[in-house]
């Protein structure tokens, strides 16, 4: 693809773009106002899928849902800055999808780790509650953010009486209902890299100036930031921020792309093949017959023929600047169509 995007060709905020930061923006001061009454972070905000606060609007509706003015402006930014060139050439349908999908993508990826993170510890409650035993009672201690001075204490206390363990249940059965509940993601972040993504395959010598200073090609800019965001997150950074929710919007990001360039490949030829046989049985050779059969006149054969020509200019110049890609089935259609001539 050509890595020139030239502003003259390109819808400099295109509809999908500035509908999501109206949006956005629009959660983050209802969030503001309503802040006295409503806690809409945990309303909207995307929670572990077997907590008590887990609704399913949340997969779609925490996308939206920002902490802080820095959370939102940077996830803005790049939404505009990358999501932009994304979407005048992929169209707003394509582009929607795209993002709802690696956002859908980024919050599965990170519950699955939180799984794995967390069902050691949710086993040994769930032992306990089903079994409330001495036994089970002591194995709670490994169980992350329960205070093991108290559980060995009570312990002692216990020996005299093991049956009263059963006191015990409703504490953790509160704890377990906290301890899920805790887990809550928010932001934009994981469908802004997946555009990065896409603006990275896209565009991969476009230049992408780093703090606005340093200049380094889309390719390597997102190897480097994605290296790093599985770097945070396998080594454990504890900043809040969810670095494999980051990654799975890539990765979503990039099945999806090469889903589609897939089904572009197969269903361009398909149609190619279909249109050549169509060709044969309802039109002539001769561009100077219309599809009805009918002769045209002089004027009828130098308009069509402009506009035809004038339509090739269009699609070689989308072409220049975006790539064979950014061009629509119809396009692509006729490309075929008039190489045939």
């Amino acid at each position: 693809m050509s890595d020139q995007i030239r502003a003259g060709g390109f819808n400099i905020l295109p509809t999908v773009v500035k509908n999501l930061l109206i949006i956005n923006g629009l959660m983050f001061l209802a969030k503001i106002a309503l802040a006295s009454k409503f806690d809409l972070d945990a309303i909207f905000g995307l929670h572990y899928f077997s907590a008590s606060d887990f609704h399913p609007w949340q997969i779609i509706t925490y996308m939206f849902m920002h902490g802080d003015f820095g959370h939102l402006f940077f996830n803005m930014f790049a939404l505009w800055m990358f999501g932009s060139a994304v979407e005048n050439v992929w169209g707003p349908r394509r582009f929607i999808s795209y993002y709802l999908i690696t956002g859908i993508g980024a919050a599965l990826i990170h519950y699955v780790i939180i799984y794995f993170q967390i069902q050691s510890s949710l086993t040994l409650m769930n032992d306990f509650l089903a079994s409330p035993t001495l036994d089970t009672f002591s194995r709670l201690s490994q169980v992350s953010h329960i205070n093991t001075d108290a559980i060995a204490q009570n312990l002692l206390a216990l020996q005299a009486d093991p049956s009263a363990v059963t006191q015990f249940v409703p504490q953790i059965e509160t704890f377990k209902n906290s301890f899920l509940n805790s887990f809550n993601i928010i932001g934009a972040s994981g469908s802004v890299f997946g555009l990065l993504l896409a603006f990275g395959m896209m565009f991969p010598e476009s230049e992408i100036y780093v703090y606005f200073l340093l200049p380094l090609k889309a390719k390597w800019f997102v190897v480097i930031y994605g290296g790093l965001e599985l770097l945070y997150g396998v080594f454990g950074s504890a900043d809040g921020v969810a670095h494999f929710a980051h990654l799975g919007g890539m990765l979503f990001g990039f099945l999806l792309i090469v889903a589609w360039r897939h089904h572009d490949r197969n269903d361009g030829w398909s149609n190619s093949n279909s249109r050549k046989h169509r060709r044969v049985k309802f039109t002539s050779s001769n561009d100077r017959y219309d599809f009805s059969g009918q002769a045209m006149s002089d004027e009828e054969y130098n308009v069509r023929k402009a506009e035809r020509e004038h339509h090739l200019d269009e699609i070689l110049d989308k072409i220049s600047k975006s790539g064979y890609d950014s061009l629509t089935q119809e396009e692509k259609d006729f490309l075929f169509k008039y190489s045939k001539r």
